[in-house]
């Protein structure tokens, strides 16, 4: 199939485990949307000596370079198995992880990482170069957990799309995510949108139930202006009162993926992760994705170097509305 012309589907791989689970997933995903996936692995070089005449380990070096490349190697060949109809590009480059990954997705529609790599601590559900690139990557990022019994997540799970809806800018490009993944899975939405009880106005104080009408109204025309698009997808609304990352959290068990936008309303101007997509990014059973409203102009330079690359051819909306 031809993919030319097409952004690629990014993803980061190190050799762990949910590198190969971060794999799949971009796999099945760029197969889905026809477009070539481009995976990257990077490794830095050990200095030793002193300051000021610093040298290279020549023969550790070429061991470091020789696993890195078999690393590359082995998920170019896997990623052509998963997904025989697609282009598959394998790049190797010699800098820090985090940054490679972010100036690489300047030319990518989707950044795949695996919830932690190598060398992350046991017990950390999300390693510092997938926090990072979901805080900081120009378009959408999926971070994919491993299974809690340490194997890779499956290629194609079976389940539904959960979405976080607060009304937001954010949480509309949350939406239409949702939905074009739906539409390409087959599968059906669940929308989830969380009030906790006993909010007030900065200034005024302001009735339960009147906060209540208001969210509500600010989810159904949110939902609305997507359903005209994708209107064969089913689509289940569910209202709760509660803390929106525990409601997101505990509807993700079972679920194929969980979409939620960076911050949403009340978050920080300025802030990169709201206290929302942290939790869930930290805490879901499932994949997560991380939308922006929009991609962003530029970012910090990439101070990585590449070493060399390879490539190779190769149904009427129903809503259910549940309330706590």
């Amino acid at each position: 199939m031809n993919n030319r012309g097409r952004r690629p589907v990014l993803v980061g791989v190190d050799g762990s485990v949910s590198a190969q689970g971060a794999l799949a997933w971009a796999a099945a995903e760029a197969s889905s949307r026809h477009c070539p996936l481009r995976i990257v692995h990077t490794f830095s070089w050990p200095v030793t000596g002193n300051l000021l005449g610093m040298t290279f380990a020549g023969d550790l070096n070429i061991g470091l370079q020789s696993a890195a490349e078999w690393i590359l190697t082995e998920a170019k060949a896997h990623a052509r198995e998963l997904a025989p109809n697609i282009k598959v590009i394998a790049d190797l480059f010699v800098g820090p992880a985090a940054p490679t990954l972010l100036n690489e997705a300047q030319s990518a529609d989707l950044v795949v990482v695996g919830s932690r790599g190598v060398g992350g601590f046991r017990g950390l559900l999300v390693g510092s170069v997938s926090a990072t690139v979901a805080a900081h990557s120009p378009c959408p990022v999926v971070v994919v957990h491993p299974h809690r019994d340490g194997s890779a997540f499956p290629a194609s799970p079976i389940g539904q799309i959960v979405v976080g809806v607060d009304g937001s800018e954010i949480s509309t490009a949350a939406i239409r995510f949702a939905f074009q993944q739906a539409a390409r899975r087959h599968i059906g939405i669940i929308a989830v949108h969380a009030a906790m009880r006993s909010r007030q106005h900065p200034t005024l104080s302001v009735p339960a139930h009147i906060v209540d009408q208001i969210d509500r109204q600010l989810f159904a025309e949110a939902m609305q202006s997507k359903r005209v698009l994708f209107p064969a997808i089913d689509v289940r609304t569910k209202l709760v009162h509660g803390h929106p990352a525990q409601a997101l959290i505990d509807s993700s068990a079972g679920a194929e993926l969980v979409v939620v936008g960076s911050h949403g309303r009340g978050g920080f101007a300025g802030m990169l992760l709201g206290s929302v997509s942290q939790a869930v990014l930290q805490h879901a059973a499932c994949p997560v994705a991380v939308v922006r409203p929009h991609r962003t102009a530029s970012i910090t330079p990439s101070s990585a170097g590449q070493l060399r690359c390879a490539a190779a051819s190769p149904n009427e909306v129903s809503d259910l509305k549940e309330q706590s």
